[in-house]
């Protein structure tokens, strides 16, 4: 009896060892993060950011412009108005054709203000697009060959994304997603 418990305890010795031996055997990543702290993501996003600053800069430049029109036509109405009160009315056909000239203009800015307005946000959501998810599949090969050698680093045996894991005893779960953004980063 006492050789059979023995070797249950040796058995049991040799089975549970290699498990309190071992560290963690999986690993977790937080993708949201390493996407974030990824120096090409702050790159992309800096770029869109210009780009869009600029686009702002130009859509101020084009509201400015009808709003000069928008006042040069205001001021002839109360030019044209005053001239009708000071009973002044054969210099008033001249004043409404300019009126009526400046309404064409300022028709035609307004509707060059939308159109780009329109465009601008079209083209710069398309920029976001192709950018971000240029970025997204160029980061995808490089953390999958990155989350690889990690792995292989500390012997895991899976890797989960961080989302997907409610909960994780961190005696057999690490969390590796700093050393991936270092790595992605250029740090060793």
């Amino acid at each position: 009896m006492k050789k059979c418990f023995a070797k249950f305890l040796i058995i049991a010795g040799l089975v549970v060892c290699p498990i309190m031996v071992s560290a963690a055997e999986f690993g977790v990543i937080d993708a949201g993060q390493i996407f974030n702290k990824y120096n090409e993501t702050q790159k992309t996003k800096n770029m869109l950011e210009s780009k869009k600053a600029s686009l702002q800069d130009e859509l101020e430049k084009k509201k400015a412009e009808v709003k000069k029109l928008n006042d040069k036509y205001i001021e002839l109405a109360k030019e044209v108005q005053a001239k009708r009160d000071a009973k002044k009315d054969k210099e008033v056909p001249a004043l409404e054709k300019q009126i009526a000239e400046i309404r064409k203009q300022y028709a035609a800015k307004e509707a060059e203000l939308q159109e780009f307005y329109s465009t601008s946000q079209k083209n710069l959501y398309a920029l976001e697009e192709k950018e971000l998810g240029n970025l997204s599949k160029n980061l995808d090969s490089k953390v999958d060959a990155v989350i690889e050698k990690i792995a292989k680093k500390y012997k895991l045996k899976a890797v989960f994304e961080k989302r997907s894991v409610y909960w994780k005893d961190p005696k057999i779960c690490q969390d590796i997603t700093d050393e991936i953004i270092k790595a992605l980063n250029g740090g060793k």
